[in-house]
This record gives C-alpha cells, structure tokens and sequence, in this order.
C-alpha cells in the first residue's frame, strides 16, 4: 500500500514517461525491459519526491520537482543503458575468411596479440596476419576467390572484400568464372589494386609496390589517385611519389614458384581426368593440349579417385597421370597429353 505522499500526483506519470523517452537511446531495450526500468525509476521518483516534500519548508516545497527530476534522469539513463547491456547479446563477429593451408609457422591477431592459427580456421573483420621468414598459408575469402600469403608478410583483413597489405606478397586468384560482386580490393602505402577477373600478386616493399599480373586485368591506383590498367603478362612499379614503370613479366617466370607450397587443394574426388589437367596447368601457368581427339575424350572419361592434398601441382600430376593410360610431356609450358597405349605399341 502507498501513502498518499507516495503516489504520483496528476501529470507526474506524464512526465515520467516523457523523461524516459528523452533519455533512452534511439534503439531502445525490448518492452519488458523498459517496463521494468519505468517500474525502477517510478519507486525512486515516488522517494525522492516524498523526502523532498516532508524535508521542504512548506513555501519552497514547489522546488522538489528540481532535484527529483534530476534523480530520476540519472536513472533513467543509467538503468535503460544497463536493460540494453543486458538485454542484447555480444555482437557475433563478421568472418571473411578461411585458412584452407598453411606451410610453416603464420600468427593471427590485433594490436600485436598474436596468436598461432590453424589450417581450417576462420577469421573475422579486423584481425591481421602476419607470417615468418618460414611461413607461408592460402586463405580463402567470399565467392571463391583464393588469397596467397608468402613469407615475411602481414596483413590485415579490412573487411569482407578488401585487405591491406603492410609488407610481404600475396596472389590473389578469382578463379576461371569469378562471381558477380567477387571484387577483392588490396590496399598499401603506394596505393590500391580491384582484379577484374585474374590472377596477380603484389609484393610491397619499403621502395615499391609491384604488382604483377598472370591473368586476366587489374585496375590499380596509385595513392595520388592515378588510375591504370594492366593485363596479363604486364607488371606495374610503383614508388612512394607514385612514379608508375611498367613493365612484363612471363606467366612461368620463377617469381610465381612460391605459391606452389601453399595451393589450396583440388578434390579430386569424383572429377574427370581433363578438369584436374587444367587446373594443373592454371596453377603452373602451362598451356594444354593434347595429342588427339581421342586423347582428350579419354581424359574426360576417366573419373578420378583419392586425394591429392598437400601436393603440389607437379606433384599431383606426377601421382594422378601414373594412375591412368596416360602420359605427359612439357615443351616451353606446353602440357601435352598422350596416350601410353599407343607409345607401348610403336615401339
């Protein structure tokens, strides 16, 4: 029971609802929340009014609504702040990206609380890498699209398509059909690099960016904002001012060998022959072909079994193509494809 000092006088509930409404945040608690809250300021409101009126001379008593109505402001915001706190649950962090392999040491973190990662584990927005003198790993990011990390590297994952590279090298690679919107944007010092369908590295170093491109265009921009292009077997210099060389760079050049130790694996489970033969060759920069017609309907028809994870391209093939009746040659990154059945008969 309530004495009458103790209930709210006319108008009194008004103004407390009001108060609440201007001192709640925009994105308020849920309703029993803020009826709780309501119910906990209204109690103090009702006490500090009723200390207010009997301590009061009875000419000032018109001023207890002053320090009341501070009380309960404080209150409000302190309670509708702690409802929301403990209303809400943690934000659930935004991953971007998977570590598909690892070869060596590589360490996760922010604001240098590093930590070793796994191959197989996620990564959220904001969390930076950074590998060692032996290490190197390959993520992959949204729609497909495969990032490479060479040795002496940090990054950071800026966000769901963009990265920023403080030092070392990456490859991007947005594969053979890149999905629409799977733009990746790679940022440094010297400035910014959007594929547009590709495969390239950039490698930043204290002098230069250098961005070399295997496949496909990129669109770089320097950090004064200079646009440019560049295609398959062209590689752009930049330097710190922004000065722009260009220059070309063969798809078998030995700059791409490293990213041979971290590919991420090919199924082969369940696939034809002619598909792993031509991501060998995308992977290694050869050129496809095969000897016959009849050579290829064979490498379409054989259905591989088995696993080549942790190989490398060269290495894969090596395994596989000693599973079937087929056999290779390489002449100037050409990849040709024979049958061994008629090899054995001519001879």
């Amino acid at each position: 029971m309530t004495t009458k000092d103790q209930e709210l006088r006319p108008g009194e509930e008004d103004a407390l609802q009001a108060l609440l409404r201007e001192m709640a945040p925009e994105a308020g608690p849920p309703p029993e929340v803020r009826e709780r809250v309501r119910q906990a300021v209204a109690a103090e409101w009702r006490a500090a009014v009723t200390a207010a009126r009997r301590s009061a001379p009875v000419p000032a008593r018109r001023g207890w609504q002053r320090p009341a109505v501070a009380l309960a402001a404080s209150l409000a915001v302190a309670a509708v702040a702690l409802g929301i706190i403990q209303s809400r649950p943690p934000a659930t962090p935004v991953l971007v990206a998977k570590i598909t392999r690892l070869g060596g040491p590589v360490e996760a973190g922010v604001a240098g609380n590093w930590q070793p990662v796994t191959a197989g584990q996620s990564l959220p927005e904001g969390q930076e890498l950074v590998t060692g003198p032996a290490g190197k790993a390959a993520l992959t990011l949204r729609h497909g699209v495969t990032l490479r990390l060479d040795t002496d590297t940090r990054i950071a994952l800026a966000g769901p398509d963009r990265i920023t590279v403080e030092r070392g090298a990456v490859y991007l690679d947005a594969g053979l059909h890149p999905s629409p919107g799977s733009s990746v944007r790679i940022d440094s010092a010297f400035g910014n690099t959007r594929h547009l369908g590709t495969q390239y590295e950039v490698r930043v170093t204290a002098d230069e960016m250098q961005v070399s491109v295997r496949e496909g265009l990129v669109e770089t921009a320097t950090a004064n904002g200079k646009p440019m292009a560049a295609k398959a077997g062209e590689q752009l210099l930049i330097s710190p001012a922004g000065a722009v060389e260009r220059g070309v760079v063969d798809k078998r050049d030995p700059r791409w060998n490293w990213i041979a130790d971290v590919t991420p694996p090919f199924a082969i489970e369940d696939r034809p022959l002619s598909e792993f033969l031509a991501w060998v060759c995308r992977e290694t920069g050869r050129e496809l072909a095969f000897a016959s017609p009849q050579t290829q309907a064979m490498a379409e028809r054989i259905i591989l079994r088995g696993s080549v994870a942790g190989l490398s391209p060269d290495d894969a093939l090596a395994a596989v193509m000693a599973t079937t009746r087929l056999t290779y040659t390489e002449d100037e990154g050409r990849l040709t494809i024979r049958s061994s059945i008629r090899q054995a008969a001519a001879r």
